[in-house]
């Protein structure tokens, strides 16, 4: 089965992501600026796999798209992609209840509610009220 790529929302031309939960950037030429060394002239990138980091304490996968920007959910980028904007009032889910594993397959859209369930019943969050 061969990886499926697609450009990530808001940064199309730079990185790319797959339903794999893979980042990667794209392989681009940019116009830089003269300095007072060297006139203005053409910089190639090489595209490569981006490394993934974690994020906060929730375990969580990211990568940083751009110099001094913050970490950006893997899991939120694949969603993004292949599924669309995240519908008013969800969240985003990992069916198997592991925050790391970002593929395609393993994420939905959900409610907080059923969120809180997922963490619950995968045994992640211990609850008292869901009984």
């Amino acid at each position: 089965m061969s990886e499926i790529w697609k450009p990530v929302v808001g940064h199309e031309g730079r990185y790319e992501v797959s339903d794999r939960g893979r980042v990667r950037s794209v392989p681009r030429r940019i116009w830089t600026k003269a300095s007072w060394r060297r006139p203005a002239h053409w910089r190639a990138y090489k595209g490569k796999i981006l490394r993934p980091g974690r994020y906060c304490s929730s375990r969580h996968v990211s990568v940083v798209l751009g110099h001094g920007a913050a970490g950006s959910p893997v899991h939120q980028l694949v969603l993004r992609a292949f599924v669309g904007p995240r519908p008013k009032g969800k969240e985003s889910l990992h069916i198997n209840g592991k925050a790391t594993d970002n593929r395609l397959s393993n994420l939905r859209y959900g409610t907080r509610s059923e969120n809180l369930r997922d963490l619950w019943r995968h045994g992640t969050r211990a609850s008292t009220w869901l009984g």
